[in-house]
Order: structure tokens, then C-alpha cells, then sequence
């Protein structure tokens, strides 16, 4: 079992044995806020006849070679989806091999926002769908799994990790003695 997924793997995207160039590609992940103030995401999914066909994903692409990251990703958000986005700033990264093992690609996600949030999403040929997404459950079911983690990431930006108990402590006396008498 484990050589027919090695076998699928090499065959659907090669090993790093046949890098013959790297590249740099700019992930948009595209966020506004929804009527009750929710955290949305853009995903949009790729077209029928796509070498991923009805893949989900958010805005991506390859830069060009003297581009920097955030003149790709504005380029290549309006080139897929004609919005115009301000990157602010990077959340994470990701690497992959494709083109059959002859290319390394290393994507730069950035958390970006509209420049408008009333323009009208306007997709290129080689997307058919989009969706705003206001869940870690949506993200989920949809993405494949290294932009699932960083829309992950995303919406779990606000959330608060660790929470402490109320204690009322304060400068004067013996607070956290009887604080911690009481238990």
C-alpha cells in the first residue's frame, strides 16, 4: 500500500530529486467583515476543466521574477478576481513541489483586506465559483491542507489562547494569600 501512494505521489507531483527552478507565489487570503460583524474569507474555486479541477482556494499565484510579494499578490488577486487588496501583513508560509517535480515553490500567504469592500467580484476563466467563508468548519471541508492551516490560522487570530480566572487582586495586603487560602 504505502509504494502505490509513493507511486501516486511521484507521478501527481515528482520528488525533489528534478527541481529544475524555484518560485515565489503570493496567497491573498482576503478578509471583510459580514452583516454581524463576523470574520469573512474569500475562497474561489478553480474551473472544470483546471489541471485541479473545482478545487477551493483563496487568491494565489506565481510572481513574476523581479516582483516583490505584495506587488504579486495585488496583481494576481485582480488578474482572478478584479478586487483591488491591500497586503498588510504575512501570516505564514508554505512550500510545495509541482510541474512534476521540476518545480519548488515557496507560497507567502498575507492576510489582505479591500481597498473597497463594495467592489464586485468579477472571476477570470480559470475560476467558476466563489464564497465567503466565516468558519474554521468551512475551511475544513473545502481547502486542501496547508491552506487550511493558514485560514486557520486566521480566524483564530483574535481568539484568545489561555484564559485566567478573575481574581481581584490588587497592591494593597495579603490579596493572593486569601486568594489562595480559599482554594
Amino acid at each position: 500500500m504505502k509504494k502505490l501512494y509513493q507511486t501516486f505521489f511521484e507521478t501527481m507531483i515528482g520528488t525533489e530529486d528534478n527541481i529544475e527552478k524555484f518560485v515565489k507565489v503570493g496567497g491573498a487570503i482576503i478578509i471583510k467583515e459580514g452583516k454581524n460583524r463576523e470574520k469573512l474569507a474569500l475562497l474561489i474555486q478553480r474551473a472544470a476543466d483546471d489541471h485541479w479541477p473545482n478545487a477551493w482556494e483563496y487568491p494565489r499565484g506565481k510572481c513574476h521574477k523581479s516582483e516583490n510579494i505584495k506587488k504579486c499578490i495585488q496583481r494576481e488577486v485582480k488578474e482572478e478576481t478584479g478586487l483591488d487588496v491591500e497586503p498588510h501583513h504575512l501570516v505564514d508560509t508554505f512550500e510545495y513541489i509541482a510541474d512534476k517535480g521540476k518545480r519548488k515553490s515557496v507560497c507567502y500567504n498575507y492576510l489582505c483586506k479591500m481597498k473597497d469592500e463594495n467592489q464586485k467580484i468579477k472571476l477570470s476563466k480559470e475560476h467558476q465559483d466563489y464564497k465567503w467563508i466565516m468558519s474554521v468548519g468551512e475551511a475544513e471541508m473545502l481547502l486542501y491542507q496547508d491552506q487550511k492551516r493558514i485560514l486557520i490560522k486566521v480566524f483564530n487570530l483574535d481568539k484568545q489562547i489561555v484564559n485566567y480566572p478573575e481574581n481581584n487582586f490588587s497592591d494593597d495586603g495579603n490579596k493572593i494569600e486569601e486568594w489562595l487560602g480559599s482554594l
